[in-house]
């Protein structure tokens, strides 16, 4: 019997025999036709970010206008403009003064920034560097290790689900 490359690519995923983002690349091709479009546009933005990060800073923090992102990808963390010296500096700027963070980072970005021997990790923010550090620095996001453990265990469990979904389909 033919093993199913859905089913396959689960195993391995659940197994951590391969990287979210080699599962995703791998696993886009074969869920068109099987999943709706919503789902591959989901996908496809965990792949190689959200393109509507900047739209989170922008929006007032009512939870209607923070209903289009992903919740599982919003933390607790401290925004910080990282200097090409290594030091990071604070930002004097409203956008960047909030409690919650929408990291639109692409998942390779947060499997990487675990590696950060501490406690918290900086995750880019590139919607916010190209606004306001471009050729100054980097605008990063300073968050406990958990949140981004948090973040891809979830997304773990809802590609599983997509791709036990997408199984069912002929």
């Amino acid at each position: 019997m033919e093993q199913n490359p859905l089913q396959d690519l689960k195993r391995q995923i659940t197994n951590k025999e391969i990287t979210l983002p080699d599962a995703l690349a791998r696993a886009l091709p074969l869920l068109r036709g099987k999943v709706t479009d919503e789902k591959l546009m989901w996908l496809a933005s965990e792949l190689q970010g959200f393109q509507n990060g900047l739209e989170f800073f922008q929006k007032h923090a009512n939870d209607t206008a923070l209903a289009e992102f992903p919740a599982y990808r919003i933390v607790t963390g401290k925004i910080w403009l990282l200097t090409p010296q290594g030091t990071l500096a604070e930002l004097n700027n409203p956008m960047t003064q909030r409690e919650r963070v929408f990291l639109s980072a692409p998942v390779s970005w947060l499997e990487e920034a675990l590696n950060d021997p501490n406690d918290t990790c900086l995750v880019d923010m590139t919607e916010l560097t190209n606004l306001f550090a471009k050729g100054v620095g980097n605008v990063v996001c300073e968050c406990p290790k958990e949140h981004l453990r948090g973040i891809l265990s979830i997304f773990r469990q809802r590609f599983i689900q997509v791709l036990d979904e997408a199984s069912q389909v002929n």
